[in-house]
């Protein structure tokens, strides 16, 4: 067999160069070097430093609503923070109209008798206060809507005036003035009264109790109200108005005394017309805002009708 020609006799390693090199290596050993007990120690150091570092962030602990809560805070709330608000609002709102209430009922538990009646001043009636039995909200919308009635009641008494000279002063161009006169005679005491228990009371309870019912009553006859004030506006002879119609004919026929009074009644009609009208608005705006309904009147209306029925009923046992 013939001799391999890349096989070398002599070992490689064993050149004196590189033995020197090795051994040289092995003395120079890194001092830096720990054994393992030291790196164990030096380890255990560093991790409880890292543990108590400041600035290494708290595990975020918080439950799922508080972090929707930050989510809200954050812009995230998807419009669910204005409702909220609103909610809180109404649930002040209610507790607020309850302790109003219940001081109310308090005061009249501590005075142990019903209020004295105080309306009309000079033949007491019914007991009426606004700033006892109407909650504070309401109570200058009320307030107005009474000024309103008022002011209906001063200008049939003007209208009645104004008829009365219209009357005895006679312009030949004026024919109906005793019909006009007899008819503001009459509504000075029938409309007085009526426009009282048909518009002015109901929409008083309405306020004062938030009942649909009395609400529709007044819408009821309150409309017709506002056109009445309008129709006496335009003063149509014989019809009690001494309005616009008479007061360009007397103003025309140069009758000056007539015609300063029925300006004056004109004038009142429109101004009363145009205060009932905005009284009769803001009591439709608190109707649609407190959520009363024509159901919920009906309801109402039953309840009545059975509560009346009832106490017939029980009159009859007696």
């Amino acid at each position: 067999m013939s001799q391999n020609p890349f096989s070398d006799p002599e070992n490689p390693f064993q050149d004196p160069s590189i033995t020197s090199a090795l051994q040289s290596h092995h003395r120079t050993e890194p001092a830096y070097q720990y054994d393992d007990a030291d790196e164990h120690e030096h380890f255990t150091s560093i991790t409880q430093l890292d543990d108590y570092s400041p600035a290494k962030p708290a595990a975020d602990l918080s439950t799922p609503s508080e972090n929707a809560q930050k989510l809200g805070q954050n812009g995230f709330s998807f419009g669910s923070d204005s409702r909220e608000a609103e909610l809180e609002r109404r649930e002040r709102e209610l507790e607020e109209r309850e302790r109003a209430l219940r001081d109310r009922q308090q005061d009249l538990n501590r005075s142990g008798v019903r209020k004295a009646n105080n309306f009309p001043p000079f033949f007491p009636l019914i007991f009426m206060d606004i700033s006892f039995e109407i909650p504070l909200e309401h109570q200058k919308t009320v307030t107005w809507i009474f000024r309103s009635w008022l002011a209906f009641i001063a200008t049939l008494a003007m209208n009645f005036v104004a008829c009365l000279i219209l009357l005895f002063s006679h312009p030949p161009s004026v024919t109906s003035a005793p019909a006009d006169f007899g008819v503001a005679l009459t509504t000075l005491f029938t409309h007085s009264l009526l426009s009282f228990f048909l518009w002015y009371r109901p929409v008083y309870n309405a306020y004062m109790k938030e009942v649909s019912l009395y609400y529709y009553f007044y819408f009821v006859f309150g409309g017709i109200q506002c056109l009445y004030l309008i129709y006496m506006a335009l003063g149509i002879p014989n019809t009690g108005g001494a309005g616009l119609i008479l007061l360009v004919t007397l103003f025309s026929d140069g009758w000056i005394l007539s015609g300063v009074f029925t300006l004056i009644s004109t004038l009142l009609w429109l101004g009363t017309a145009g205060l009932h009208c905005y009284c009769f608005k803001k009591t439709y705006d608190q109707y649609k805002n407190a959520g009363h309904t024509f159901t919920e009147a009906k309801r109402d209306a039953y309840s009545h009708m059975a509560r009346g029925g009832a106490h017939a009923a029980a009159a009859g046992y007696v």
